[in-house]
């Protein structure tokens, strides 16, 4: 399998490494496939289909502003021959594909797969923790929102992840995750919620 993953690698690489795609950079396709692999040697999943997967998960992400279509789909489509050329078979080449197209929990497509419920998974604690925390305070940073628009994204959006899990490998997981995200929240809005009462006299 490792050496199937290294050529993959090769390849997301090639599409990933030089283009802006905010948060989602190279960096963040191989803490995913970090991540899903450990969920999924608890949950006992295919790590063949699932570490391809979260690899070739974000590929498209560099056509979605071009096409408007959802990078999920481009994504599924574009892992197609790059599986076909490192050797995977017609029905593990389904597989991916179906499992990449699923992975993203606000296109409110459920994974019919335990290889689809990981990946999801995988890339939702991505977003929490203090790697997750970084990588929206960053991205708040270009965007220009701030701080009040980083708090904004957590309460709407990374602070409900926990509650959206799947396995229980990524329950267990995303224990710590939401606990330091939400600790930071906490801290962040402490910290700003009376900027000037102490610096300026009477």
């Amino acid at each position: 399998m490792k050496e199937y993953l290294e050529r993959i690698n090769v390849k997301v690489r090639e599409i990933l490494e030089g283009n802006d795609l905010g948060a989602h950079t190279y960096d963040h396709s191989l803490r995913v496939l970090d991540i899903a692999l450990e969920i999924g040697r608890e949950e006992d999943a295919n790590l063949r289909v699932l570490g391809a997967a979260a690899l070739l998960h974000d590929i498209g992400r560099v056509r979605e502003e071009e096409t408007g279509v959802s990078h999920a789909i481009l994504s599924g489509d574009m892992a197609k021959p790059i599986l076909e050329k490192v050797g995977y078979s017609e029905e593990e080449i389904v597989l991916v594909a179906d499992t990449i197209r699923t992975h993203r929990f606000s296109e409110r497509l459920e994974p019919n797969s335990l290889e689809g419920e990981i990946l999801s998974d995988a890339d939702k604690l991505d977003a929490m923790g203090a790697v997750g925390a970084y990588r929206a305070i960053a991205q708040s940073a270009v965007t220009g929102v701030g701080i009040q628009g980083f708090l904004k994204h957590a309460d709407e959006k990374l602070l409900r992840l926990r509650d959206l899990l799947y396995t229980q490998a990524a329950k267990q997981l995303g224990k710590k995750r939401h606990r330091v995200l939400e600790l930071l929240v906490e801290e962040l809005r402490s910290e700003i919620a009376s900027p000037g009462r102490f610096s300026i006299p009477d």
